[in-house]
């Protein structure tokens, strides 16, 4: 039997008690917020099957606002009328200044993934898992095997007229940069005018667009209700790439034990916490172990998993959180390559503007090389139709994806082991 072939039959074997463990995971617990004592159930029986598989296995607590990430919504829906009064009065100033606030919070929160309003939202605690496989000697490099355990808060957007997705956003949002927009030009003609905080009425002009922005009240008020306080079952998004850490764990736990440990790569099974809060688990997991050479040793390479719904579909991301980080093209070719050798279908691409981010993005922005395998359309026209839904079950996931994934995963850490020692 050819050595594919035989790697083949495992993944299938791993692929399945992944699943398994899913499928029971969703059962006991439900949909898991980051907080919730779901979640965190969850993560402990996590470092509970990874213990059996590691060296040692740590969990970490942090503390995390997830209700900020999407938080900058309702900003937006509560300017908009305000700012939209300053302008029919002609006090475009205050207008904005307020249009512009918003949107400032939108590019900080959503388009960057920074955390700026995260303080005026309550605080809970977030809990990172990972464990640890040593090699047989010392440790010259570190691959970080990541998924995430808490699911996103089911967008009502998707559920209600799907179809109606890219109109009901675009214009909620369109409406309200056509008003940013209107106030800019109202200030700088008031300002030319030498009256910018003289209360006046608009011209007929600006009544015409004004009258068109106030029948568009309704249409930003929609984006109040975008995401719903329930969370997802989350199974492909992202408990089973968690549960397929723990099979890779089990992977090189027995290799070794059969005599062929890897010899100078150690791995890193994670789980994140609060990647559907804008990748807060996993910037804690990096700038917590940043120089800490018990965990982040040698060059580290992240091999992100989010989302392995369909095999058919299989991609590297090579940027990440909406284009605006950089991820290892030389890594994704790489996974690419391994991946073809294999006979899987995978390419790689940079993730479209707009559609979010992953937490290999965490791990660029620590300096390390990463990238992110997903297997669904990945774009704002197409995605899988259980992706933020109360559907997102254990039967969505096409169980080839999860054995190609392992696959994959498996191979490129053995050839990173492979590397000589100056690489």
């Amino acid at each position: 039997m050819s050595k594919i072939r035989m790697e083949k039959l495992q993944g299938a074997r791993m692929a399945k008690q992944a699943l398994q463990m899913v499928s029971e995971l969703v059962e006991r617990h439900g949909s898991r917020l980051t907080g919730s004592e779901s979640c965190k159930k969850t993560a402990q029986e996590l470092q509970e099957a990874l213990e059996s598989h590691c060296d040692r296995v740590a969990t970490e607590s942090f503390d995390v606002h997830p209700d900020a990430f999407l938080g900058w919504i309702r900003i937006l829906v509560i300017l908009y009328p305000i700012s939209l009064f300053f302008s029919w009065i002609s006090l475009p100033v205050i207008s904005l200044l307020l249009m512009s606030a918003g949107a400032a919070i939108m590019t900080a929160e959503f388009f960057l993934y920074r955390e700026t309003i995260d303080r005026l939202y309550p605080k809970v605690e977030g809990v990172n898992v990972f464990g640890v496989v040593e090699p047989a000697g010392a440790v010259k490099r570190t691959v970080v095997f990541s998924g995430h355990h808490d699911s996103a808060r089911i967008f009502n957007f998707y559920t209600e007229k799907p179809h109606l997705y890219l109109m009901r956003v675009g214009s909620g949002l369109g409406s309200y940069v056509a008003l940013m927009f209107l106030s800019l030009v109202q200030t700088i003609t008031s300002i030319i005018g030498g009256a910018p905080f003289t209360v006046q009425l608009p011209s007929v002009g600006y009544i015409v667009i004004l009258t068109l922005l106030t029948v568009a009240v309704p249409m930003v008020w929609k984006l109040w209700n975008f995401a719903s306080k329930e969370g997802t079952p989350g199974a492909g998004d992202n408990l089973i790439s968690s549960a397929m850490a723990v099979q890779i764990a089990r992977y090189f736990r027995n290799n070794s034990e059969q005599g062929i440990p890897l010899q100078h790569t150690r791995v890193v099974l994670a789980s994140f916490d609060a990647e559907e809060a804008g990748l807060r688990g996993a910037r804690e997991f990096y700038r917590r172990h940043a120089g800490d050479e018990t965990v982040l040793q040698g060059k580290v390479w992240n091999f992100n998993v989010d989302c392995p719904y369909q095999a058919k579909d299989m991609f590297f991301l090579t940027s990440d959180i909406n284009g605006s980080i950089k991820l290892s093209q030389e890594m994704a070719t790489k996974c690419v390559g391994i991946a073809k050798s294999m006979g899987y279908q995978a390419f790689s691409q940079p993730i479209a503007f707009l559609t979010g981010g992953t937490d290999a993005a965490e791990a660029a922005r620590a300096g390390h090389e990463a990238v992110s395998l997903m297997a669904m359309p990945w774009d704002n026209r197409q995605r899988s139709n259980v992706y933020h839904t109360p559907d997102d079950l254990p039967e969505a996931i096409d169980p080839m994806a999860v054995e190609q994934t392992l696959s994959i995963a498996i191979r490129f850490i053995e050839q990173v082991d492979a590397l000589s020692d100056e690489s």
